[in-house]
């Protein structure tokens, strides 16, 4: 079973594993730099780090991971990936909306966001590679 897994998802797990933590960096960085140093609202921090990660995050997971060039079809692949990026947002932000309640400690706020995101990441490779991009024909194939 783990050699049929590895031999169909190894480089592109890995890939996808890459595209995480080049994103977890974004998004710690900008919620930590918002909450810790600008003071903003655990909230605020979190929807910033959204908004600046989700779209590398998507532009990354299209071109390297799944290997798709040419046109984005806004109302498949756009779409469907910003809804699922907001499920993230939503289980993220009541992760630190919770957190904010208990204290103020921006590591912890950011612990909150990664095992918030944690969550979803396993359910979103599985639906990316078998739903939005797996099951569909490559754009170079013509």
């Amino acid at each position: 079973m783990w050699q049929k897994l590895s031999a169909e998802h190894g480089l592109k797990a890995l890939r996808y594993c890459a595209v995480s933590v080049v994103n977890v960096g974004i998004g710690s960085s900008v919620l930590a730099i918002c909450h810790g140093v600008l003071g903003w609202s655990a909230i605020v921090a979190n929807l910033a780090a959204w908004l600046l990660g989700t779209a590398p995050a998507y532009l990354m997971s299209r071109a390297w991971v799944w290997q798709r060039s040419g046109p984005h079809d806004l109302g498949g692949e756009v779409l469907t990936f910003w809804v699922m990026a907001l499920v993230g947002l939503a289980v993220s932000s009541l992760a630190v909306s919770i957190i904010e309640r208990l204290t103020d400690a921006t590591l912890l706020l950011v612990a909150g966001s990664l095992a918030a995101y944690g969550i979803v990441w396993v359910a979103r490779y599985i639906f990316l590679d078998r739903v939005l991009w797996g099951a569909t024909v490559d754009c170079n194939d013509g």
